[in-house]
């Protein structure tokens, strides 16, 4: 088995199953745990996931390198020798960020089993994400040391930043775009999930007029509730820049359901806290030796 050659996303296209095991996924996980190890996911990755963790050089070099700090994110295929559903893999390692992540995250659930977690839960209810294909862990002393998540590859997308930015002029396909946004959204939060990093960059645009469809990704921040209160939801939606196009988006998101100026009260009220924060660690950036 060949594993992790270069990347040849552009041309091959994942399965778009959507229906499997019991939980949502197109394929039966399995769970390993062993010496610190442990693993969830499709049982073809279980020996990739420990060659990463053991000798991560072995494919940094033959794979599309996206992002290396603050986490490393790359794509490739690791069975370019084999019928794989998914032909093309996005890997994401997490890394220690600041001192908090030394001494706190080592004790919580790790970010790749979060994301896989939350990703399988949006499956399950209809919802766009790339399919997760596996997670893993190593731990000593139960502390985590290493994680990494693997999930399918969406090939021919957009960054919806991106795509808003280009398009920010043209009313009809802000509109067609932002209306589908707004549907996604509520769809999301109606199913108890609450992304807490809801930024544009997070969302990927596939499709043309009358056939976008858009997935949702960087899912490790996320809390799954059994619903979501108006708050939760209006601080998800304060994380979307969308100036001049707000009202239209959060009129979409509300409908009849819930108060459009509340809404925007506590959205706006997050964005200026958020505002305040981002000036004062800027501000004591020199004392902390930045």
């Amino acid at each position: 088995m060949k594993t992790f050659g270069k990347s040849n996303c552009d041309s091959q296209q994942g399965q778009s199953v959507r229906a499997g095991s019991e939980n949502g996924l197109p394929y039966e996980s399995v769970l390993t745990r062993s010496r610190g190890f442990f693993f969830c996911g499709h049982s073809d990755l279980l020996a990739v996931a420990r060659t990463i963790l053991d000798r991560p050089w072995r494919w940094e070099n033959s794979s599309t390198i996206y992002k290396k700090k603050p986490n490393l994110v790359a794509e490739g295929s690791f069975f370019a020798e084999k019928d794989f559903p998914w032909p093309c893999q996005l890997i994401k390692i997490f890394k220690p960020r600041g001192f908090q992540s030394f001494v706190l995250d080592p004790l919580k659930t790790s970010k790749a089993l979060k994301s896989y977690l939350a990703a399988s839960h949006l499956v399950k209810h209809d919802l766009l994400t790339p399919i997760p294909l596996a997670a893993f862990e190593h731990r000593k002393l139960g502390l985590t040391w290493k994680n990494a998540f693997i999930c399918e590859s969406i090939p021919h997308h957009v960054v919806l930043r991106a795509f808003l930015k280009e398009n920010w002029s043209r009313p009809g396909v802000m509109e067609e775009v932002l209306q589908k946004l707004a549907g996604f959204v509520l769809k999301m939060h109606d199913s108890g999930f609450w992304h807490r990093d809801m930024n544009l960059s997070n969302f990927l645009l596939t499709g043309g007029p009358g056939k976008y469809s858009l997935y949702v990704i960087d899912l490790n921040r996320a809390r799954i509730r059994p619903e979501l209160s108006l708050v939760p939801r209006a601080l998800d939606l304060a994380r979307l820049d969308l100036d001049e196009w707000q009202d239209f988006f959060f009129r979409a998101y509300c409908g009849e359901r819930f108060d459009v100026d509340r809404m925007l009260l506590v959205a706006n009220l997050a964005r200026k806290r958020r505002r305040i924060w981002r000036r004062m660690v800027a501000w004591t950036k020199p004392m902390r030796g930045g």
